[in-house]
């Protein structure tokens, strides 16, 4: 194994003299996951603070006078406007106003006869602004409307009960934390295995296609290493970069993640909870075998092709397919099927959303960790002894 280290080593000194690439793996994961969330949020908040403090521009046709009073009592959330030149619809989407309401013209006479009268509003559903509007709208409209219900009921002499014949009290039994935990465990197997993937997939394509185009794969052959020792050095190299590049992207990913709780107490007690060493331990865990599955997948595709761009070729379908498992993975009610339990790599994917949302099984767990240990201990096998071969390592 001694043979194996030194070409691990040789790989990580020749990783060390490209300091653009050193800037890249090691560096902008931590830039560029907190300047994107920070950027988010600083704009999120902005735009609400704008929503929250401008009032709503709203056209009323209201013969009867029904609404008018009700909407130009609170000028913080509605500004009546004239009605803009053109077409009323293309000036919802020119968002020169953001609402229009028409109310039936004997409205204040049907409110008289205890009658039910309609409204008509327009809108453009596609932005916020005219969402924010209607929003205000109902929020308005509620109590109005049961005081009318109850001034009703007042007159026939009824009880106002009639009209809540029930209160629903809900109580939420997730809190904060399992909340978080279901958000993250659902998103976290498809970013450890993409970030796991794209982090091995250039620097495996280096180590071997490459070797071959800077014709230093034979001096290396020359060496009184053994073969197999060259090709399970290269495998550790590409399996060690993937894991260093996941848990980069994570440390940094996480604290991006804090910098938009913003840092409130909740948040931060809600992320020491799912955060903890058993669940930290267990994650990288099943990490290690699955990332050595991609480092052999990557070896051999790439040891085998004879340029960088065939190596790529062969390799970049590999990472569509973990697209579509990670995604697939995400996708509503597939935690409900048990079969998913041993279908390879899904199965990681399944055990690490359980055990983020409080809902893990040890069978589950170790189920999928015997079976990806299984496939890279194959997969380790049949590469070695693939690549043991002339034919494979100088293809013509």
């Amino acid at each position: 194994m001694r043979g194996a280290l030194l070409i691990a080593k040789k790989e990580f000194l020749e990783l060390s003299k490209d300091r653009k690439t050193l800037f890249l793996v090691f560096v902008v994961p931590f830039l560029i996951y907190p300047a994107i969330f920070g950027m988010m949020t600083k704009l999120g908040k902005r735009d609400a603070d704008q929503h929250r403090n401008k009032p709503s521009r709203v056209y009323l046709v209201d013969p009867s006078d029904a609404l008018g009073p009700l909407l130009k009592a609170d000028p913080r959330k509605f500004d009546l406007v004239a009605r803009p030149e053109g077409d009323l619809r293309q000036a919802l989407r020119d968002q020169k106003l953001e609402l229009a309401l028409e109310v039936a013209p004997g409205a204040a006479a049907a409110l008289q006869k205890q009658e039910t009268f309609t409204v008509a509003a327009t809108l453009d559903e596609s932005e916020r602004s005219s969402e924010l509007a209607l929003k205000r709208l109902k929020e308005s409209l509620a109590p109005q409307e049961k005081a009318w219900v109850q001034g009703r009921l007042q007159t026939l002499g009824a009880s106002a009960q009639l009209a809540e014949p029930l209160k629903l009290n809900v109580q939420n039994a997730a809190d904060e934390a399992l909340e978080a935990g279901k958000a993250i465990g659902m998103m976290l197997p498809y970013l450890l295995m993409i970030m796991m993937y794209t982090g091995s997939m250039q620097h495996g394509i280096y180590a071997t296609a490459g070797e071959k185009e800077r014709n230093t794969l034979l001096s290396l052959m020359a060496t009184r290493l053994p073969r197999v020792q060259i090709i399970l050095g290269k495998l550790l190299y590409i399996f060690s970069i993937g894991v260093i590049s996941a848990l980069l992207n994570l440390l940094s990913l996480g604290i991006s993640i804090g910098i938009m709780g913003g840092g409130s107490a909740n948040s931060l007690s809600a992320m020491a909870a799912i955060a903890n060493p058993l669940t930290l331990g267990l994650t990288f865990l099943i990490m290690v075998p699955l990332g050595l599955f991609f480092a052999n997948f990557i070896l051999l595709m790439g040891i085998q092709a004879r340029t960088t761009i065939e190596a790529g070729s062969a390799i970049t379908p590999g990472l569509f397919l973990v697209i579509f498992m990670g995604v697939f993975s995400m996708a509503p009610g597939v935690d409900k099927m048990p079969f998913l339990a041993y279908v390879p790599v899904i199965n990681v994917c399944m055990a690490l959303r359980k055990l983020f949302s409080q809902q893990f099984s040890w069978l589950e767990y170790l189920v999928a960790f015997t079976m990806t240990v299984g496939l890279a201990g194959v997969l380790t096998l049949v590469s070695t002894r693939l690549l043991n071969r002339e034919k494979a390592l100088f293809r013509a």
